[in-house]
């Protein structure tokens, strides 16, 4: 089952169904027979952190493809009310296997590792190459903390969604000086009028869990064949130039760009940088492949 609507002029939303049921939210930037690119995002955030990067990769050429993750912004949330992380790479997999060209894949933080799983564990997912934004096999646990610290505040909504853009502000003060986001895309108002996050809280058992899967994101990196390429931020909160240099010497093919100006948050920090860093990588691969 899938349903496909168009939205304006350069976007189409579609949605497809996992074998549990649940419903996953895709949204396709640019033309199905342009050179795909496919962009996870992290936990916690929605598909619309890839908006910019859609609009400018389908103006260059390609064909970009977001999705929310289960349990995250127009996704469907567990019908169970848990969440595995097997889960999200089975997701992954069946994204992968709707889109109609093999793609390059964008994946930032948990998008990026369910990524790395998908293409390094039976079954395997055949990608062409794979851009993992601040994240790497290992993490600084401090920063885990203090995101699920954050997101476990205000569970009784907010009264105003300026309200819940100060929160923001406070837990991420740089960005203060920078564009601002539209956070209406990241909440929900429910009936009795105040406005809470568009994720699913019971997730959040499932991230304080997330070190465990750190020796199998150890394993899966040293299975990497495919060109890979790592953007870090300098000022992240998650990974440090110790985990950059661990996964490169698991990976020793990979490619890393350090972007000194952003948080974790690369492509919404230093959108431009972000650009600049992935074009030419994803020329090479397009080219490559051609």
């Amino acid at each position: 089952m899938e349903a496909v609507r168009k939205l304006h002029d350069d976007i189409r939303r579609r949605q497809i169904w996992t074998d549990d049921g649940v419903r996953l939210s895709l949204r396709y930037y640019g033309d199905d027979r342009a050179p795909c690119v496919l962009m996870a995002h992290g936990f916690g955030q929605t598909q619309f952190s890839w908006e910019d990067t859609g609009r400018r990769l389908a103006a260059a050429g390609w064909q970009a493809v977001s999705y929310d993750a289960r349990g995250h912004g127009e996704s469907d949330r567990s019908p169970t009310g848990e969440y595995d992380f097997e889960q999200f790479v089975e997701d992954f997999r069946r994204v992968c296997a709707s889109l109609p060209n093999l793609p390059i894949v964008i994946g930032a933080s948990m998008g990026g590792l369910t990524a790395l799983l998908a293409h390094s564990e039976k079954p395997k997912v055949a990608v062409k190459a794979l851009v993992l934004v601040d994240i790497a096999p290992r993490w600084d646990e401090r920063g885990v903390a203090a995101m699920l610290a954050f997101m476990r505040q205000n569970p009784q909504g907010f009264e105003t969604m300026e309200e819940a853009s100060e929160a923001v502000r406070a837990f991420l003060p740089h960005r203060r000086n920078k564009r601002p986001t539209n956070i209406s895309r990241n909440l929900r108002q429910a009936s009795n009028g105040r406005w809470y996050w568009h994720w699913d809280p019971a997730m959040l058992a499932l991230a304080e869990k997330s070190s465990n899967l750190q020796s199998r994101l150890q394993s899966a990196s040293r299975r990497l064949k495919m060109p890979a390429l790592l953007i870090s931020g300098g000022e992240s909160e998650l990974i440090g130039a110790e985990h950059s240099k661990e996964f490169l010497k698991l990976a020793p093919h990979a490619e890393h760009i350090e972007l000194p100006e952003a948080g974790h948050a690369v492509a919404s920090d230093a959108h431009d940088s972000f650009i600049n860093a992935i074009t030419p990588f994803l020329k090479r691969q397009a080219s490559q492949g051609a």
